[in-house]
């Protein structure tokens, strides 16, 4: 019974202060919710289009204007200018106008008549791996075509059939399929991992400006009384709002990628609505921790901001763990609760991978929990010795 009191006084004093913080409750409540529909917004389209380049044709032959033509019905690229010389399309990639530069040398045409091997240069700008890699496969993919369709052609004039002509010019050809992402969207793995790091962001940022401005304040143990001296009953009630709010928000997270952007549900929805009550759990506590081992809400607060943002980098979404030094992914999975939460999201929602493959992952998001738990007692000298109140 004294529990329940202690619980009901606790929040009913929380919710009480959230009234007059009207500036906290502005970032708490609407700024995750803009971040998750500027996201939104950001990978609509899924994948890059209309990426610029330039086609600088020497030959200007009919064929040379087809294979610029192909070029620019690329999937990813658009012909934006046919500069008269190379100088003209290097001038304009270095004032960031294109992105590659396609040579078509003069007497492509007179040499494929001939039979004789040509070559199509071209220069890509490789400072936006992402974009340098869209564009070289489009384009050689197109050029690469392009090549088989006239070696289609010349066999063709030789009186074999067309399906022997194909065959003959492709001996072995790739069956692709793409398994789990369809469609190849950078939306589908990049915009989930996104939304829950804003989530969990506000969420680390709120639970330690809540409890420090307790301490910073000098009520810190004035709200400690009102949970009867249960320090476990007064970080509940303090944190209960927040965590509700949060976990509402990666609900609305979930039907923006699964109603809005189409992102697939292959595997577990409970396994990942569990998942992502964790990992706000999991941020909440550990903001705990990091507020009871700095001991200051600014200091708190600015270490809780870097140790989020980390978090993405860690997480081996953009650059993947095989690639890193077996230290520093070893860190990306101890010290994150985002990359096991990841790890859920893509293995029950793209992979619908069998739930007890996500069960490792979901153990390590409750030991996080229980990693801030185990700082209670820190907490509660914190609030019990007054030389720790007052602090920025």
């Amino acid at each position: 019974m004294e529990i329940r009191r202690g619980l009901i006084f606790t929040l009913r004093r929380e919710l009480y202060k959230l009234r007059r913080l009207k500036t906290f409750v502005v970032v708490v409540a609407f700024l995750p919710l803009l971040s998750l529909l500027f996201l939104v917004a950001l990978f609509e389209k899924g994948v890059p289009r209309d990426l610029p380049v330039a086609v600088v044709d020497y030959d200007m032959t009919s064929l040379s204007r087809q294979a610029a033509r192909m070029i620019d019905a690329g999937a990813f690229v658009k012909v934006v200018d046919s500069p008269p010389s190379v100088e003209a399309a290097s001038e304009m990639m270095d004032k960031g106008d294109i992105d590659a530069i396609v040579i078509i040398p003069e007497g492509l045409e007179r040499s494929i008549l001939r039979n004789e091997r040509q070559e199509v240069p071209i220069f890509i700008n490789g400072s936006n791996l992402l974009v340098g890699s869209l564009i070289q496969k489009d384009i050689v993919t197109t050029v690469q075509t392009f090549s088989t369709g006239i070696e289609i052609q010349k066999l063709e004039t030789q009186g074999l059939s067309p399906l022997a002509a194909y065959s003959a010019s492709l001996p072995i050809s790739f069956s692709k399929h793409v398994l789990f992402n369809p469609y190849t969207s950078y939306g589908y793995y990049l915009m989930p991992g996104f939304m829950a790091m804003m989530i969990f962001f506000f969420a680390i940022l709120s639970t330690v400006f809540a409890m420090g401005l307790e301490l910073k304040r000098g009520t810190a143990f004035k709200w400690l009384s009102g949970a009867g001296h249960n320090m476990g009953v007064a970080i509940i009630g303090k944190m209960l709002p927040y965590t509700l709010w949060f976990w509402i928000l990666s609900f609305v997270m979930m039907w923006l990628l699964y109603a809005h952007m189409g992102v697939p549900m292959n595997g577990s929805a409970t396994v990942i609505i569990v998942a992502s009550l964790l990992l706000v759990l999991a941020y909440q506590w550990l903001g705990v921790l990091i507020l009871s081992v700095t001991k200051s809400l600014r200091l708190g607060l600015s270490i809780a901001a870097g140790y989020s943002v980390l978090a993405f980098s860690f997480s081996g979404l953009t650059f993947p763990f095989i690639g890193m030094d077996g230290f520093v992914a070893t860190i990306g999975k101890v010290l994150f609760p985002f990359t096991h939460y990841m790890d859920i999201f893509v293995d029950q929602s793209m992979r619908g991978a069998p739930v007890s493959c996500s069960m490792p992952d979901i153990i390590a998001l409750c030991l996080f929990v229980l990693a801030g738990m185990a700082v209670v007692p820190l907490l509660r000298r914190l609030c019990v010795n007054s030389k720790f109140w007052g602090r920025l």
